[in-house]
């Protein structure tokens, strides 16, 4: 797959790093997808006229290392389960393709606006938070001194950039995960995460109409999906989590998952 895809992408201008100051979209609006992977290649040849792949170190496809981090009773993961217009998370995250890692916080406001504020850390995903961190930490959540390293995860992720609009699209695919002190395994193989992260709601960038003009859609295949991989994940891990406001999604996406797998047999 990895070279199909490659493949694929040669077929899009590069930028780079720095060019993605013009898109950074610290504060955006954030719509998930998932399509399986063989469609992927047809998803670069649709964007091919409209956006840049994001090369870092000579690489189109780069793996990310994520550290999840919660407060004692499960509160983040909690908040995502009961559907809380007003959540967040906070991760460690490490980019394979230059070595740095940064602390995150994630907030998402109501409305459906992302907010993210990070700071550069050393390099890998350490579970020590130090007191500088937790300083910064504390400007978004007073009991930072609490927070617990629960979840690793990891995925590959190729960027498209649309300079024209502003927005930005990640593709993350071959995930995988694990709570802390387990080994990780695969999480919605076959799956691809599509991610449109914009500076105002658009329904209409190529990516979505494209993703609408699908005649073989099931399910949760190419229509807007609330999904969050750390509560995917979390579901995944343990199933004793009670989960009813996001049970549904989480069905679906195994449904999908099924019927990817069938499709790629």
């Amino acid at each position: 797959m990895t070279e199909k895809l490659a493949s694929a992408l040669a077929g899009l201008p590069e930028t780079s790093l720095e060019s993605l100051d013009a898109v950074q979209l610290m504060r955006r609006f954030d719509t998930k997808y998932v399509l399986p992977e063989g469609w992927l290649p047809a998803l670069f040849e649709t964007m091919a006229p409209h956006a840049h792949v994001l090369s870092v170190g000579n690489q189109v496809q780069c793996r990310y290392d994520n550290l999840y981090f919660e407060l004692p009773g499960e509160q983040f993961l909690q908040d995502h389960l009961r559907g809380k217009a007003r959540r967040m998370k906070v991760r460690s995250r490490s980019y394979g393709s230059n070595g740095k890692s940064f602390l995150e916080v994630k907030q998402r406001m109501p409305g459906g606006r992302t907010d993210k504020y990070r700071m550069e850390r050393g390099e890998g995903t350490s579970a020590v938070i130090t007191p500088e961190e937790i300083t910064f930490l504390m400007q978004y959540l007073p009991d930072a001194g609490n927070l617990e390293p629960r979840l690793f995860g990891a995925f590959t992720r190729t960027t498209l950039i649309d300079f024209d609009r502003r927005e930005r699209i990640t593709i993350d695919r071959s995930l995988e995960a694990g709570l802390t002190g387990c080994p990780m395994q695969p999480l919605i193989p076959g799956l691809a995460v599509i991610e449109v992260k914009q500076p105002k709601p658009d329904r209409y960038s190529p990516l979505q109409k494209w993703l609408r003009g699908l005649g073989d859609r099931r399910g949760a295949i190419g229509r807007r999906t609330r999904m969050s991989k750390y509560t995917m994940a979390r579901l995944d891990q343990d199933p004793n989590i009670a989960g009813r406001a996001y049970l549904a999604t989480y069905r679906r996406l195994q449904d999908a998952q099924s019927w990817a797998e069938d499709l790629q047999a």
